[in-house]
Formats: structure tokens, sequence, C-alpha cells
């Protein structure tokens, strides 16, 4: 697949200005294809001068590879004073949809898709008509080439096939979390203009169709195709997953049934017009502040990332993909799908992670790579210190989301036998991947970096105050520049130029510095940090710490409000199973090991933590919990000393 990817990369140059050349240049482009061969019709035949055609064909050729834009001064050999000021764009020449029928012809009888049960298996010449059929079914009710296709599912083969199948139609997907609630699912529907929804029915308690039926009570009467709902004016279409018929709805399975009978001219005809430029996702950030931004990535955006991971991870075509993180987000629909067809190897759909479901299909389908959040991992090394799971044919993965404790790599290496586990860093906004370790890095570089940023991509140190760049081993906040970077939040101008300059320097939000060997370490976010007195403390630091302790398994910190010094440090800690800590043996644990201002002044001790539905730690819920505890503690301190004075 290596082959492909390289055979399918082209760089295109433009012409800026020029000086000492009696021909007229500027503004002129030209495309040239992986072998060298001029593609580009604007440009006429024969070269004005053979000397140009030399310079821009060697230039190509030395400059074609990863995605990237770099600006150069192209010299006469023969007379220095005659040069050519250019701009190169290097890219992938391909789609989602290319892509997975590049893997389907290149593997058509390797096991694609595995369902969670293990009931459903596909191989790639089916997801191959599969997706087809569905591109088909899209065009047949009037998907157009950028219409946003809604999916409303949890991770399955038809979640797959609706990736690479909207994808071939020219759509957007948006993907929909799972386990959404009614007020946000009404809001991102309404902010998205989604056009069609894939809904798939059964995923949790409260039926997905029936929250619909409550935002789009119009839907009860409605002709499939025709919804006219004042709420949500653009959604027409809905698809639902099920083997049930509901009112004013489409059966997935009826909508692939007609994209049989379309002829695969229209098909064809559509795929001509789509680009690699082409917003292929609008994924939705989770909004826990604010309303939720739609971060729109194209297919080079996503591709070149994938193909960065896949690397990273040394996929083939003999690996086995346990796709537990969600594929509604970045992290699942690019890291681990896109990166299982880049490499065409198999995906086993976990449709909801529990440790033990998880665990028991990495046995039963023999994966050898799987990638998640550090909690998810976390869950694996408890269950099977209780349970015993063959799962030696595991290899590798990306462990990524937020930062890791002290010590689980080695518990990784140790107790799930996973040698080569990727640690990576990124955000959405990135594709998502901005850096990540080597799978033979030390585990010490594991444990306290999130490695170098991957090929195309640059990241600097930024003051927050100054916004000036840091040298190495001084703490700011990240911006990242490159290939990966999204095309904007959707329908939001004054967000996007908030946060990508003018320069496509993009701000995480993020704390961290570069070591001198130019690996990076994170620290916070920028908005988790604690000010004390006036003094920014990292939360992850004083985490770190806790968790050196041999009875925590986990900590959260946070900082509440405090009328003396501004804010105060507050720690959540989970203490392992069968053991008992209390706030005063903490707090001697912290004496004269971390300095007084970082010690915690409340302590709290939870069973579980908050996540969202990636797995991540909800410090915002942690600050809610703590300022109730303060308020309560502080009311019983208050009570108690009135009583003690009458």
């Amino acid at each position: 697949m290596r082959k492909i990817i390289d055979h399918s990369r082209k760089i295109e140059i433009t012409v800026n200005s020029v000086d000492s050349i009696p021909c007229s240049l500027v503004g002129k482009k030209m495309i040239f294809s992986a072998d060298g061969f001029l593609e580009s019709e604007a440009w006429k035949l024969p070269w004005p001068m053979p000397w140009i055609e030399t310079v821009f064909r060697t230039f190509a050729m030395e400059n074609i590879g990863v995605s990237q834009q770099k600006s150069a001064r192209l010299f006469n050999p023969d007379e220095p004073d005659q040069y050519l000021e250019i701009s190169a764009h290097s890219y992938i020449d391909l789609t989602v949809g290319k892509l997975a029928d590049f893997t389907a012809d290149r593997f058509p009888g390797r096991e694609a898709l595995v369902s969670s049960t293990g009931s459903r298996r596909y191989l790639y010449r089916e997801l191959k008509e599969m997706t087809d059929d569905l591109a088909k079914g899209l065009l047949s009710i009037g998907v157009d080439k950028g219409d946003k296709v809604g999916v409303w599912a949890v991770n399955s083969p038809e979640f797959v096939v609706a990736q690479i199948g909207i994808s071939k139609a020219g759509g957007m997907m948006v993907p929909f979390n799972a386990y959404e609630k009614e007020r946000r699912m009404e809001e991102i529907l309404r902010l998205s203009d989604t056009r069609t929804l894939i809904l798939q029915v059964g995923t949790k308690a409260a039926e997905n169709m029936e929250i619909l039926y409550r935002i789009c009570p119009e839907l009860w009467d409605a002709i499939p195709g025709n919804l006219k709902s004042p709420k949500l004016p653009m959604l027409k279409n809905v698809i639902v997953i099920s083997d049930e018929e509901y009112p004013g709805t489409l059966r997935w399975t009826d909508l692939m049934e007609s994209g049989r009978v379309v002829k695969e001219e229209m098909l064809h005809k559509r795929e001509q017009q789509l680009s690699f430029q082409d917003v292929v996702h609008i994924i939705y950030t989770s909004g826990t502040t604010g309303v939720p931004k739609g971060v729109m990535l194209s297919h080079e955006n996503i591709m070149e990332n994938a193909v960065a991971m896949a690397e990273r991870m040394r996929l083939t075509e003999k690996d086995i993909m346990c796709v537990q993180a969600p594929m509604f987000h970045c992290f699942g629909c690019v890291a681990c799908t896109l990166t299982a067809l880049i490499s065409g190897c198999s995906m086993v759909m976990v449709d909801k992670f529990k440790p033990e479901i998880t665990l028991s299909l990495i046995e039963r389908e023999k994966c050898t790579a799987v990638s998640g959040v550090p909690t998810m991992f976390l869950g694996f090394i408890n269950e099977i210190s209780k349970n015993s799971y063959d799962i030696s044919s595991m290899r590798t993965g990306i462990i990524a989301g937020s930062s890791c404790a002290p010590g689980i790599m080695k518990q990784i290496k140790e107790k799930l036998g996973i040698k080569e586990l990727i640690v990576s860093y990124g955000l959405t906004e990135a594709s998502p991947c901005v850096t990540s370790v080597l799978g033979d890095d030390p585990d010490e570089l594991k444990e306290t970096s999130v490695g170098k940023p991957i090929p195309g991509v640059d990241i600097k140190i930024m003051d927050l105050r100054t916004k000036e760049e840091l040298p190495p081993g001084n703490p700011g906040e990240i911006w990242v520049k490159g290939y990966n970077i999204m095309q904007g939040y959707y329908r939001m101008k004054e967000e996007t130029e908030k946060t990508v300059d003018a320069k496509g320097w993009l701000r995480t939000g993020d704390i961290g510095y570069v070591l001198p060997n130019g690996y990076l370490c994170i620290q916070d976010r920028c908005k988790d940090i604690i000010i004390r007195s006036g003094e920014n403390i990292s939360p992850k630091e004083i985490e770190d710490f806790l968790c050196s302790h041999e009875l925590i398994e986990q900590a959260g910190v946070v900082g509440i409000p405090d009328d003396l010094y501004g804010e105060e440090v507050a720690a959540f800690l989970k203490v392992k199973e069968g053991h008992f800590l209390t706030d005063q043996e903490v707090k001697a644990f912290c004496k004269g090991k971390i300095s007084t201002n970082k010690t915690p002044k409340w302590i709290f001790f939870i069973d579980s933590f908050p996540l969202s539905d990636s797995g991540k730690c909800l410090k915002a819920t942690l600050r809610k919990l703590a300022a109730a505890q303060k308020e309560k503690l502080t009311l019983c301190t208050d009570a108690e000393n009135k009583n003690r004075s009458s």
C-alpha cells in the first residue's frame, strides 16, 4: 500500500515572479506526478527556455513527498541573474473513497470488517461493493457535492461503510456522539446544516428514534426524503440502520438496494468532481464550554496524518486492528479506521467500551493493534489482574487523548504485552496527530514526552503574555503549523481567526515545552492552569506526584476559587481497590516533597472519575464537585464553631 500512496503523490508549482527572463511566466501553474511527468494542461509546451524545464523537474523530484508548502528561488545554472520565485505544494492526490478502492483492489480477499459479536464479517471486495451501493443510494435521494450527511451510530461495520460511502458521494460526514443528549443533538443538527441523517437504532436506553421524533415531530407524517421541520429546515432525509420500519424514514438496507440499480456512470461522474482539497469531515468538538465548533477537515488533512500514524505503528495487511476509540471522534475515524485502510489490515469493531468486552474481542480475533486513551489502558490493566485473557497477539497501538500517569507504560508492556505502543499528542483541529514517539523509543521518553512532530508538521512554544517564541525547556502555549491544520470552524469565521493566525499557526490551548532533543512535553490545558497568589501551577505536575504514592491509582487536580489566594488546589483521588487512605496521610506524603503552594488544600476520594465519551477526565465537572464539597465542608465548620461559641 505504501507504493500506492507514494505513486499518488504530486507537486504543484506556481511561478510568483521572475527576474531577467524575457517571457511571461508569472501566474503559471504546473503539476508533476511522482514519476516526473508534467500533468498540467495550463502549461503549453515546448518550454520557453530549456533550463526552466530542467530546474522545475529537478525541484519537483527533490521535493515531492509529505504534504507541505514551501517557497524557493530557482536559478538559471548558466545565467545566475535569471531566476524564478516559485511556491510549491506537495500532496497525496487521493480521496477517502479512492483509497478504499485501491485497498480493495490490492487485498480483495482480505477480511476488512468484523462486527463486535463476530457474526458479521466482510472482505475488502465486499466493503467496496457496499460503499459503492451506499454512495449511489445517496445520489439517488439527492445528496449533492458538499452536502452534510450526519452519522449517529456506535462503532460498527455500517459506520465504516458510511464514512467511505459519503466520501464517494461527495458529501461531508458529520459524526454525532452516539450517546448525545436531545438538546445538544438538536443544536449540532442545526449548526451543521445536516441534510441527511444516518441513524443507528438501539444504541442506548433513550432510543435515538425517540429523541429524533421529539426534535422533529413532523417526521411522524413526513414522506421519506421530504421532511419539513421548522426547527431543522435543512434536514430532509433520515436513514435508519434497523430491520424495522419507522415513519418518515428510509431503511439502510432499502437505500443500499436502491443504490444497486443506479448506473456506475453516475458515481464515476461524481467522483471525477472531487478533489483532495475538499472538506470530507466536519467533526464537532465536545463543547463542554460554549457553543460546539464544527472542525472542517479535508481529504489531504486526514490522509497524510493517517499515513504518518500507520508508519509509526508499522502496520501491514497482516495486522488486525481492534477499533475501540469512538469513530465519532477524530481519533477513531482517522487514527484507527483510516490507518487500517491505508495498511490493508482488518478492523474489529467495539460497539461500546468495557475492558472485559474489548479484551475478549482481542483474544477471540487475535488482534495485533489497539488504540485508546490512558483510562482505557488502565481499565485493561485492572481487568487483567482479576481475570485471565490470552492477548499475546498484541503488538502496537496508539495511546493519546491525555497524559500518561507515571509507570503506566511499564505496566502496559509488562501486564498487557504491548511492546510497541505509540504515545501521541493531537487535537481534532490538527487532524488529529501533531507529535508521536517511535515504537522503539525508551519507556522514559514515552512517559515524560509525546514525541517529535510528525513529518510535514512544525511546532513552537509561545509565551502566553508576550506571544514571543520560547527556547527549549520553557513552558508556554503550543502552536502548530502544517498540512494537518483544519480548514476552519464551519460557519464560525471569528472563532477560526482566533484559533489559526494569518500565517497558518494553530493555537492549541495546551501548555508544554520542548526538550533539547526536540521531544515535546505536555503540561496542561491553558484553561486548567491553577493561579494561586499570582503563580501558575500545573495540575499535571501535582497529579503525577500524587500517583507516585503506592496506594493511589488515579488523580485529578483542579483549582477552586479562594478569597485569599485567588485559587486553591483541590485533588480528587481514586485509591487502589482493597486499600484505604485519609486526606491527612496524603498531605503527610506531600510534606517536604512538593512546595506548600502545590500541596492540595482540599482532598476528595472518589470511586470513579467523570469521563467524556472519548475517555478524557472532565475537569469542569471536577471543579463543580470540588466547589460543592468545599461549600458543604465550610458550612459544617461554621456550624461547629457556632455551637462551640454558644
